[in-house]
C-alpha cells in the first residue's frame, strides 16, 4: 500500500499580505488535487532564530521549538517547495535561514520545487534557491514558477491569488512535474541510501 506523498513549502516571506505566501496557496491546491498532502512551514507563524553552527550536525536537538518543528516536517517530506520573495536579486535571508537550520539528510534525493514572486516575473531568486538545492543534494526540478503583482487578483488584506491563466496552467505542469519526481525518487531513494 502506498502512501500519499507529503510536500513541505518552506515560505521566506515576512509580510502581510504576501504575493509569496499567495503563490503557495494556489499551488498547495494543486498539489492536493494530484493527490499529494501540503505541509505549510509559514515563516510569519514561526520565528527561528538566526542559525547557530553548533547544531549543524545535530539539527534536532536544537534547543528552539520552532526549528525542531522545522526539522521534523523536513524528515517526513517526501518533496519541498521553496518559495520567496525577491530581494536584491535574489532569495530572501529568512527562507536561507530555515534552510541552514536543515542539514543534507533532509533533502538527499527529494524534489524540489522553486517559486518567487516579483521583479517583472525575473528568475534570479529561483536560480539561487537551484544551487541551494544542489548544495543539500536535493533535485530541483525544472519547471519553476516566477510571478508579478499582475498575475494575482485584487486584494487588501488576505494573501492574494493567482488570476493570470497563463501561471495557472504553469502551476499545473508544475504540480505534475513535482508528483511523478516525488514517487520516482521514493524509489530512488530507498535503493540509494538503505
Amino acid at each position: 500500500m502506498t502512501h500519499s506523498q507529503t510536500v513541505l513549502f518552506l515560505t521566506g516571506s515576512l509580510r502581510r499580505p504576501s504575493h509569496s505566501c499567495g503563490l503557495c496557496h494556489s499551488v498547495a491546491t494543486t498539489l492536493g488535487n494530484f493527490g499529494m498532502t501540503v505541509t505549510m512551514f509559514d515563516q510569519r507563524d514561526v520565528t527561528l532564530p538566526l542559525h547557530d553552527s553548533v547544531w549543524h550536525k545535530a539539527p534536532e536537538q536544537n534547543p528552539d521549538p520552532g526549528v525542531r518543528k522545522l526539522v521534523q516536517l523536513a524528515e517526513q517530506a517526501d518533496a519541498f517547495v521553496l518559495a520567496s520573495p525577491i530581494y536584491h536579486n535574489g532569495p530572501s535571508g529568512v527562507l536561507k535561514n530555515a534552510l541552514d537550520h536543515l542539514a543534507i539528510e533532509h533533502f538527499a534525493y527529494k524534489p524540489i520545487g522553486l517559486i518567487s514572486h516579483g521583479g517583472n516575473r525575473t528568475s534570479q531568486a529561483v536560480d539561487q534557491m537551484r544551487i541551494w538545492g544542489r548544495g543539500l543534494l536535493g533535485h530541483a526540478i525544472a519547471t519553476q514558477i516566477c510571478t508579478q503583482n499582475s498575475d494575482f487578483e485584487p486584494h487588501d488584506t488576505d494573501d492574494p491569488r493567482i488570476s493570470n491563466p497563463d501561471i495557472s496552467a504553469r502551476i499545473e505542469r508544475f504540480c505534475r512535474e513535482l508528483s511523478v519526481m516525488a514517487k520516482t525518487l521514493a524509489i530512488a531513494r530507498t535503493a540509494l541510501i538503505e
